[in-house]
């Protein structure tokens, strides 16, 4: 390989590095903000399932549908993720190789690539869909428990 094509590389990397940290996370905010939704995705899951939150299902509905609504526009580009985790097919000599790896790498090889962060969005929207439904039992359950309380207090009074 001339050292002009190793050159030209490395100028590729780094605007590939640029283009991978602005991706996906972008939509999200930064990748901070992207922890800090799966922080909060997995309090709202703790908080359900300690009776800490409730909702009502008629909210609970809406704020389900919104999450499916999201989950569903991820999913159709799921079969486009996929192909990103194989090695693109550039050509068969070193340099085609070379590039193709690189290109593979950009996607999957750490917590800022796009597969990783497509997956973490995933799995925090699941996270909070779980949360919904643990929330909107709690809630029916509670009410439940309220009305058969007021029922025993109204009796109580004849």
């Amino acid at each position: 390989m001339s050292s002009a094509q190793l050159s030209a590389m490395g100028r590729e990397r780094h605007g590939m590095a640029e283009w991978t940290d602005m991706g996906l996370t972008e939509a999200f905010g930064d990748r901070e903000q992207l922890r800090e939704m799966g922080d909060q995705a997995r309090h709202l899951l703790a908080e359900a399932k300690s009776g800490g939150w409730a909702v009502d299902e008629e909210t609970g509905t809406h704020l389900r549908n919104a999450i499916a609504r999201a989950e569903d526009r991820f999913s159709r580009i799921a079969i486009n993720i996929d192909r990103l985790r194989n090695k693109p097919k550039f050509g068969d000599d070193e340099y085609a190789q070379r590039a193709a790896a690189h290109f593979q790498a950009a996607m999957d090889s750490d917590q800022r690539s796009l597969i990783p962060v497509y997956e973490a969005v995933l799995d925090n929207l699941r996270t909070i869909r779980e949360a919904l439904d643990i929330a909107i039992s709690k809630y029916d359950a509670s009410n439940e428990a309220a009305t058969q309380y007021l029922g025993k207090l109204k009796g109580a009074e004849q």
